[in-house]
């Protein structure tokens, strides 16, 4: 009965993370199975002359599980560049990173975690990380570059680019989670709503594994709220109060066996037949459920 509350307390985190971001690393508890990536989950390509074979869900190379998604040259540049892509959320301010690993130098360009604002097929880029051919890593949109350093072929980069829509408007780059470039955002852009990976099949490919989506302003919301809870006095011998912002729908308290021993729905709870010990409390309110221990001395 132990293994209850830890087995409450993961699935309410759950919950509450997956509102907060989307997580893809290929693995077949994501519905993702080995093949080409093409059609799984929304994924797609744009391309002259590459097949769908040549994007595949691989197992054996990844930062994150097992899989990663790999995309092989042909050997037959392609005119125009090659998209690996994929809609996401249209958030206010967005956070996407990704790991990234690049084949050779001196051969394919690669535009790794481009974002793009699709109007019904009208384009504006966001911004990108641009791996060129010669080793130069740049953060690279229509409104700006930098050059950040030189890039090494075969090793794991993470990428991470976030965009503020509404007040600041403006694109911060991040390698390796360090911030390496901050540069205004196109007025262009209304949303951010598709993520691509780019190059242009000239006898070299990458591998794609890890790639996080956050809408960064519901994160901010859930860290308010996480303090706006109080369970007080704590630890107590005779009543605990519960200090909430949001109307309480049920407050249930379940002993340290995983066993619910009270339910009630007033801030004030009298725990003075409860035996000493550890105690955990599930407080639902309208838009959500918070999980919080307390002691009975």
């Amino acid at each position: 009965m132990t293994k209850f509350l830890f087995s409450l307390a993961t699935a309410l985190l759950s919950i509450s993370i997956s509102a907060q971001q989307q997580k893809i690393s290929f693995e077949s508890s994501e519905g993702y199975s080995l093949g080409t990536v093409v059609g799984q989950k929304e994924w797609s390509i744009k391309t002259d002359n590459v097949p769908n074979s040549n994007f595949k869900v691989v197992t054996g190379n990844a930062t994150d599980g097992n899989n990663s998604v790999e995309v092989t040259s042909n050997g037959n540049p392609t005119e125009n560049l090659t998209y690996l892509f994929k809609k996401i959320p249209e958030y206010d301010r967005l956070s996407i990173s990704a790991d990234v690993k690049l084949e050779k130098l001196d051969n394919s360009d690669y535009y790794m975690l481009s974002l793009y604002y699709n109007n019904n097929g009208n384009y504006s880029w966001s911004g990108g990380f641009n791996f060129d051919y010669e080793g130069g890593l740049y953060a690279d949109s229509d409104e700006a570059i930098k050059y950040i350093e030189d890039w090494e072929a075969g090793k794991w980069y993470n990428l991470r680019i976030e965009i503020d829509h509404v007040t600041e408007k403006n694109v911060k780059y991040y390698l390796d989670n360090q911030l390496v470039f901050t540069s205004v955002l196109s007025n262009r852009i209304v949303r951010t709503n598709e993520l691509n990976f780019e190059f242009d099949n000239y006898n070299s490919g990458y591998i794609v594994d890890n790639i996080i989506i956050k809408d960064m302003d519901q994160l901010a919301v859930n860290d308010i709220n996480k303090t706006k809870i109080s369970i007080f006095p704590n630890p107590s011998s005779d009543f605990i109060n519960i200090k909430f912002d949001e109307e309480i729908r049920s407050i249930k308290i379940y002993d340290i066996k995983g066993s619910l021993i009270k339910s009630d729905n007033t801030p004030k709870i009298d725990i003075s037949a409860f035996p000493k010990g550890n105690y955990m409390v599930s407080i639902e309110t309208k838009s959500r459920v918070e999980t919080r221990k307390f002691i009975k001395n």
